[in-house]
């Protein structure tokens, strides 16, 4: 258990790292006029780590834990429906996330002045937002356990031609 505790805190470490640094590079303009203040890459992947770090240090490891759970429960036939099973559990547990912030950010940040359309518009692409994170933490899971895998599979191998 510890071990597995271990390898999720060390999987939320690379998660937010990669998903900052994919957010800063999109989000990154050079290209503002001088006489308005904008965020450097730096920056934007600094405040990106603090924010993205949280949610998926505190939120992140657990919904990964009850995805895993779930999954567990079902049979699949093969491993790609497993797979796409299992990208579609992230999904819904980033979006479970995502969107109380949405909700956070209408009531309080006067979002709700907008109109509909883009009130509805800014929830799909928090929905969105959402999943994209939590898969790349189900993504960067699955590398780990690749390279888990093969380090083993070498480990074994070693040991049968001694």
């Amino acid at each position: 258990m510890v071990k597995k505790m271990l390898k999720k805190l060390f999987i939320a470490l690379l998660s937010t790292i990669c998903f900052s640094f994919i957010y800063a590079c999109f989000s990154y303009d050079p290209h503002t006029p001088e006489d308005t203040y904008h965020f450097g890459f730096i920056e934007l992947f600094s405040l990106a780590i603090i924010y993205s770090g949280v949610i998926y240090f505190v939120v992140g490891i657990l919904l990964s834990y009850g995805v895993d759970k779930c999954h567990q429960l079902q049979h699949y036939r093969s491993k790609l429906t497993s797979y796409f099973a299992k990208v579609g559990m992230y999904s819904i547990a980033g979006m479970f996330v995502t969107f109380p912030l949405f909700l956070y950010e209408t009531l309080s940040l006067h979002l709700s002045n907008l109109s509909i359309l883009d009130n509805i518009r800014w929830l799909i692409f928090m929905l969105l937002y959402g999943s994209y994170a939590s898969n790349v933490f189900y993504h960067i899971e699955l590398f780990i356990n690749a390279i888990g895998k093969r380090i083993r599979n070498q480990t074994i191998s070693d040991l049968e031609m001694k």
